[in-house]
């Protein structure tokens, strides 16, 4: 008999679980009898109180089925969510997750925006987690760990302005984690990181043995 198999899918910034459709089909398709879509206000609250959210989310999806193997796949970030989650919470351990172009190191690009709108000034800094060198030194989540973003293989990447290479919004260097078990740059824009049919194969095919 096939083990059944459930994942939860963390979203990126301003956007919600929804966002994460493309993987949640892609992941039945495979057999996945339930993959919890949550969604959270990165805007709107710090990201330990998002990953409290996320843990009873994780809690939740687990007491739904019990002894049941659980994956994770996230979204930009979504994989620094989950490094706090798991970090802060007492949370079963994953099988395997693929976090998909997550700003391990912080993101340049928040930098950019935080200057575009600086409405820090005001007591509300929704890019001051995801600043380039700001992110703690929180370990990945437990399990095995594959890191896949974008990028063109040259210095100037999708987006020149970042100055290295880059999917448009997170630099390849500034997506790796050295606790990874595998990493995979393909050259694919950020938001279709979880769309394209190219990357979901690839996922699925970390989830299913931990290699790209």
């Amino acid at each position: 008999m096939t083990e059944k198999r459930v994942a939860v899918c963390f979203h990126g910034f301003l956007r919600t679980g929804a966002a994460m459709w493309w993987v949640s089909r892609r992941l039945r398709a495979a057999g996945y009898a339930d993959v919890s879509l949550p969604t959270f206000g990165y805007h709107l609250r710090a990201i330990e109180d998002n990953a409290a959210l996320a843990a009873t989310a994780v809690r939740a999806l687990a007491s739904r089925h019990p002894g049941t193997r659980i994956d994770l796949v996230t979204h930009s970030y979504g994989g620094v969510l989950a490094r706090v989650a798991w970090a802060q919470h007492d949370l079963p351990a994953l099988t395997r997750a693929v976090l998909v172009s997550p700003p391990n190191r912080g993101a340049v690009a928040a930098a950019y925006a935080r200057r575009a709108l600086p409405v820090h000034h005001f007591g509300w800094d929704p890019f001051g987690q995801i600043l380039p060198g700001v992110p703690e030194p929180w370990p990945l989540p437990p399990g095995e760990v594959g890191i896949l973003t974008g990028g063109t293989g040259t210095a100037r990447g999708l987006n020149p302005m970042l100055g290295d290479d880059n999917d448009g919004t997170v630099r390849v260097d500034e997506s790796r984690h050295d606790g990874a078990k595998d990493f995979l740059v393909m050259n694919v824009q950020h938001t279709m990181t979880i769309m394209a049919p190219r990357v979901l194969d690839r996922v699925v095919g970390f989830l299913d043995s931990g290699r790209f």
